[in-house]
């Protein structure tokens, strides 16, 4: 006779639940991975304006050049300031995520030490019922040999 966990599919639920949260926390660190990418590219792009805007302010330029530089830098600056708050909200997610991941595994953890626990149990169970049909035998089997001792001085004295 075989084990059989009674919450097996609850199990098994519990642990495609967790793999769901895993999957979904590796999706949420993709999306942080690209915010940094991205906020990176426009701090990038913004340093190599604003020394663009330096070098072109020694020489003598027109007043708009510089203006329109300006407003770029300020575009920049804004948009900068966005990347850093999609940025935020891409960690708040990742770590909303890993918690919810850490959540799943430890719902699944109880299920498998209940399961482990259920599975020694029924060992000792089947390893005490194996005993007992073992003593069983072994004492019938020396009841007989009692027996055969004890009728064949009886068969042999007659």
């Amino acid at each position: 006779m075989n084990f059989r966990f009674r919450l097996q599919r609850l199990l098994e639920l519990r642990e495609q639940h967790e793999q769901a949260k895993a999957r979904e926390l590796a999706a949420a660190q993709d999306v942080a991975v690209q915010a940094v990418q991205a906020r990176e590219a426009i701090a990038a792009l913004r340093a190599d304006s604003h020394a663009h805007l330096h070098h072109v302010a020694r020489r003598e330029t027109r007043i708009g050049h510089l203006q329109q530089l300006g407003t770029v830098l300020a575009s920049l600056d804004e948009r900068l300031v966005v990347a850093t708050d999609v940025c935020e909200l891409a960690d708040a997610g990742v770590h909303k995520a890993r918690m919810t991941l850490e959540e799943a595994a430890r719902d699944r953890r109880v299920l498998d030490r209940l399961k482990e626990r259920h599975t020694e149990v029924w060992r000792a169970e089947t390893a005490a019922r194996d005993r007992a049909q073992m003593d069983e035998a072994a004492l019938t089997q020396f009841a007989r040999k009692q027996e055969e001792t004890t009728t064949a001085p009886a068969e042999n004295a007659g």
